[in-house]
Formats: structure tokens, sequence, C-alpha cells
């Protein structure tokens, strides 16, 4: 891929060991501003998650369902320190999880992905293509979660079990000169990665100049966008990297479909 990027002044949301897309556009010649407009901490619901991670590893669930690497993360880490793996009970525990970020991250854990969905990657998308049955579903989820798969996967007769497993909280974000960078047009494009980061980007630059692209990973996160009053250029069609920076070539290009 040639470097399209070149020069280009792009705002970057990064969280704590997640720059992979700042170092991709890094090597597609962008000048990368990193900003962590959110941290995600660990649940204060700590003794729950324990509680549903030693149910999963002694095999009570039929399901994990997962939207988020962070909850996977969460969860990986409470087993590692009781001296458990979440493999153990698979299978014929399965998995269903959404996006590519999320699977590697099943992958890297010893978890096989079952379940992926075709289409829609999000939440509502695994609840169309997730199975009817009888058995439980754990489902862990990050404080600021909606309740899409838990209402979606009980209609399809599962009992649903939903846990905290980390918690999104705000960042520093951009420092002044940099909320006036995108006030003024002096950056060229802004990715927003999440709801929560295009809520925090919103909160901080009420001035969004025309000439900025604003670049969304995904239908959830383009309508939590909207909602903050931003102008969203483009949307990406896979929810990963990979989407992102194809969005983002569109948006630099003047392709805005």
């Amino acid at each position: 891929m040639t470097n399209f990027l070149a020069g280009a002044r792009v705002v970057v949301p990064v969280t704590e060991g997640r720059g992979d897309l700042a170092d991709t556009l890094r090597e597609l010649g962008a000048q990368v501003v990193e900003v962590a407009f959110i941290e995600i901490a660990a649940t204060v619901e700590l003794a729950a998650l324990e509680a549903a991670v030693s149910r999963w590893c002694d095999g009570n669930y039929d399901w994990m369902a997962v939207t988020s690497r962070n909850s996977l993360s969460a969860l990986d880490a409470v087993a590692s320190r009781t001296g458990r793996a979440l493999s153990v009970p698979m299978p014929p525990s399965r998995l269903a999880v959404v996006g590519n970020a999320t699977a590697r991250i099943a992958m890297q854990i010893g978890l096989k992905v079952t379940l992926r969905p075709s289409r829609q990657q999000a939440a509502a998308g695994l609840v169309a293509e997730f199975p009817e049955g009888k058995g439980r579903v754990l489902v862990p989820v990050g404080n600021l979660a909606g309740d899409v798969l838990k209402r979606g996967l009980a209609r399809k007769g599962w009992a649903v079990d939903t846990v905290e497993a980390y918690r999104t909280v705000d960042g520093p974000g951009l420092d002044a000169s940099g909320i006036e960078a995108v006030g003024s047009g002096a950056v060229d494009a802004v990715i927003l990665t999440s709801g929560s980061v295009a809520r925090r980007f919103a909160a901080q630059c009420p001035q969004v100049a025309r000439s900025v692209s604003v670049v969304v990973i995904g239908a959830t996160t383009a309508s939590a966008a909207r909602a903050a009053g931003l102008d969203v250029t483009t949307v990406a069609r896979t929810p990963d990297d990979e989407g992102v920076v194809a969005a983002l070539r569109r948006a630099m290009e003047g392709d805005i479909s």
C-alpha cells in the first residue's frame, strides 16, 4: 500500500497497549497525534467477575458472547490470577465474538471462535446470527454497554448472565493546542473508534473545522457521534484497523460513499 497519507495530520485515539492503528498510519506517512480520549479501568464488581470466570472454567456455560477485546482480556487476567485457563471448557462450551480484534485476542488466549457475524459486526449482528437454544450464555461487558445482547439472546431462548468485565472512563483527551487545531483545521482527520471516544471528542471539541474528516469505525459509533452533534464524513465498512484505514483513504480522496 502506498503512503497515501504522506504529510497528513491525523488524530488517533489510543488506550494502554493498543497503538496498532497509530503505528499503521505512521507507516502510511501520516503525522499521528495520539490521544487518550478514554481509558480502560478495572471493574468495581470484581467478585462478580471472578465468580463468572469460575463458572465458565467449570463448564457451566454453553456459550460466551463477547463484543470487545477488553472483556476477554479482563476475563483472562482473572483466570490467570487463579491458576485457571479460559480454554479449559472448550469444547463443548463455545465462543461468539464481534470483530477481528476480538477474534485475535481470543486466539492469543487459546480460545476457538465458533461464531463471528458474517454481516453486521456489532451486538445486533451477533444476535441475528446466534442460534436458538435453552442453555446458558455468559456475556461479559463494559460499564457503558447497552442490553442488545442480553435482550436479543434471551428472545432466542437462552438464559443470559451479564457481568461487568471492565470500565470505560474519561482519559485526558486533547490538550488546548489540539482542541484549537481541530477547530481551525490544522489537522486533516480525526478517527473515532467507539461511542465513548466520540462523545469525549465532541465534549472537548464543540468546534470542528469543516475541512476535518471525521472517520468512524462502524455504524454504532457513527450513531453516537451524530447524537453528540458531529458531522461524520465516512464510516468504516468493517470494524477493524483495516476498515478504518480504507475509510480514511476514502475520506482523504473525497470518496465518502
